[in-house]
């Protein structure tokens, strides 16, 4: 369906929103992506966006301009609502519960040196960047609505 010439690329878009994004970025909440991560999933994404539409490098189109023709978001923004909205739903959970409590862990020892592994808790740099704190984590309306990234709408379609 999505090697289809005759497929509107506005249909193609939402197969790709619906079926392929989520595989690619399944189980996302709990990952530690590191820079070099993140750009091979962002390479994967416009990979397969271009193939979609049938284009190539050679025809030199940026990346926002494809993710526009087919109403598609950027996959980190996707990944970093995931994380987000995960680290919200386990701050809502109970005191005593046993995710609240490894996610809170404190652990002991030294780390070895040179750059450090990235640990889970560093979504605070995520909640930083969309100025969130943890007591936004309580209310979870609010934590949705300023953290839900929407696929806008294909290039020349309507509401």
């Amino acid at each position: 369906m999505l090697c289809d010439r005759r497929m509107p690329t506005g249909v193609e878009g939402k197969v790709y929103r619906t079926m392929v994004r989520p595989v690619l970025i399944y189980g996302s909440e709990a990952w530690t992506l590191r820079r070099r991560k993140e750009e091979r999933l962002e390479r994967t994404e416009m990979r397969m966006l271009r193939w979609i539409i049938g284009l190539t490098l050679r025809d030199r189109k940026r990346n926002n301009d494809i993710r526009r023709m087919l109403g598609v978001v950027c996959i980190m923004d996707k990944v970093r609502e995931a994380r987000l909205r995960w680290y919200g739903h386990v701050q809502r959970r109970e005191e005593d519960d046993c995710a609240k409590r490894i996610l809170e862990a404190n652990v002991g020892g030294q780390r070895s040196r040179g750059r450090q592994r990235k640990r889970w808790i560093d979504v605070k740099y995520n909640m930083e960047d969309q100025q969130l704190n943890v007591e936004n984590g309580e209310n979870r309306a609010e934590m949705r609505r300023r953290t839900h990234v929407a696929d806008p709408l294909p290039e020349g379609s309507t509401a």
